[in-house]
């Protein structure tokens, strides 16, 4: 077999490496994805965090501010859970 040959070979099954099994959580006989979970959660962290930090801080950008920590908290969940 060429070096052409092998490196088209490995090439195409590249993209192959993602296909498995989607984690997934069976709640009340329906089958939600973990990335729903972990976004759901996040979005009650951002709202406590929320409350946390009115108190001590001023949020000169809330409208950054608060979406970087729903994606901060859920990023976090899915590594913690899942990786």
């Amino acid at each position: 077999m060429s070096a052409r040959t092998r490196y088209a070979f490995v090439l195409a099954t590249l993209p192959l490496t993602g296909c498995g099994r989607a984690p997934s959580f069976d709640i009340l006989g329906s089958f939600f994805p973990a990335w729903l979970l972990c976004f759901i959660v996040a979005i009650l962290l951002t709202v406590a965090s929320r409350e946390l930090l009115r108190r001590y801080v001023e949020i000169a950008w809330p409208v950054i501010t608060y979406p970087s920590l729903t994606a901060l908290f859920a990023f976090g969940l899915w590594l913690m859970m899942f990786r």
